[in-house]
């Protein structure tokens, strides 16, 4: 693939941050999910995801490329760091159906499954099984992904559900209490989890190959070699010491596979952010905000220390506003700002102020 000079150069950009260990660096990426912007003018309003027939999925992986063609061409002149991807999102449901073959039920802006390991003997049946609906579905979309790439794009993986996130689609809530008396039934739930993540990944890097410059991007991050994407919400509703003993090791599992990897966390499991920061190998930790939660960027001085004590850049949302209430924290640390904007002209208002500071 022959790249554009544009993302060339943003690979160099983020490949110089993860390796410079210097503080006061901020890359700053504006993507769709942080700037809203009126599809409908460009003839492609949004449509509900049970609004689909996935017997179809080129029809659906076709809207979704044009959708991000034209976000890129209404902000191909804002400078930030975000590096254009193509990939695929069906909701949450698949990222255990493809494993368990449960139903996948479509709302509106997500999907789901209904729990399926209604006891521990079911555990047997779980495999590997290239049959399955959800995994031919998703290994189609990502060679419709290929065939649309261009030298304008990058394809990502899938967003994973992490080990324990999986392992509590296909068991319920009733995971929660399996965490106090059944042991070695989760921990081999979960082991088996993170053999499929890895499966999964490993089919999708077949279709897809090597991106820029040899490298994956990742939450439209580049980083070398082959770096998932690791959701760990479900950790998040664990205590700490609950983490230690059952999460840790499953993702650590996954890390150390693939040389990497990335983990999108959220606000409420700021409990367990310093263990997931000190995962050997993680690339780049991210804490999303939650409603009715502390938002991270109003406790940058406790993770930037923790972060710089790891050596692992930190990942995080915040508005504008906040950029200049908080450059003298941010400059303390290497941060990735997942940038929400409300228009082009603030955007590139606040990335003016962010380049005149950043060492990078």
């Amino acid at each position: 693939m022959d790249y554009n000079n544009k993302l060339l150069a943003l690979a160099d950009k983020h490949k110089q941050f993860f390796a410079d260990k210097q503080p006061g660096q901020i890359l700053a990426i504006i993507p769709p999910y942080t700037f809203d912007i009126d599809y409908s003018a460009f003839g492609l309003p949004g449509r509900p995801l049970d609004s689909w027939d996935f017997n179809d999925i080129r029809s659906f992986v076709e809207y979704e490329v044009k959708r991000q063609r034209a976000y890129d061409e209404y902000v191909k002149d804002l400078d930030n760091d975000y590096i254009p991807t193509l990939n695929l999102n069906f909701g949450y449901g698949v990222h255990s159906a493809y494993f368990t073959g449960a139903e996948v039920i479509m709302g509106k802006e997500t999907s789901w499954t209904k729990p399926w390991l209604a006891d521990w003997d079911m555990l047997d049946d779980l495999h590997h099984d290239e049959n399955n609906l959800w995994f031919q579905r998703i290994m189609e979309g990502y060679r419709y992904l290929k065939e649309f790439q261009d030298g304008d794009y990058t394809i990502s993986g899938l967003a994973n559900a992490g080990p324990g996130d999986m392992a509590n689609a296909i068991r319920g809530d009733e995971l929660f209490l399996d965490l106090y008396d059944e042991d070695a039934p989760v921990h081999r739930l979960m082991d088996l989890c993170a053999d499929a993540a890895i499966w999964l990944e490993e089919s999708i890097h077949k279709i897809i190959g090597p991106q820029l410059k040899g490298g994956a991007v990742t939450a439209n991050c580049w980083f070398p070699g082959y770096c998932p994407y690791i959701s760990e919400d479900f950790s998040d509703l664990c205590s700490a010491e609950l983490y230690e003993k059952f999460g840790r090791k499953h993702t650590q599992k996954i890390i150390d596979h693939f040389g990497g990897g990335y983990i999108h966390h959220h606000a409420k499991g700021a409990h367990v952010h310093q263990a997931m920061a000190s995962l050997p190998g993680l690339s780049l930790l991210e804490q999303s905000w939650d409603p009715n939660c502390s938002r991270p960027i109003d406790r940058l001085p406790e993770l930037i220390q923790m972060h710089n004590k790891c050596g692992l850049p930190l990942m995080t949302r915040c508005t504008a506003d906040d950029v200049y209430t908080y450059i003298d924290e941010l400059m303390q640390g290497r941060v990735v700002l997942m940038l929400n904007i409300d228009n082009l002209e603030q955007g590139h208002e606040v990335m003016k102020f962010i380049r005149s500071h950043s060492k990078i």
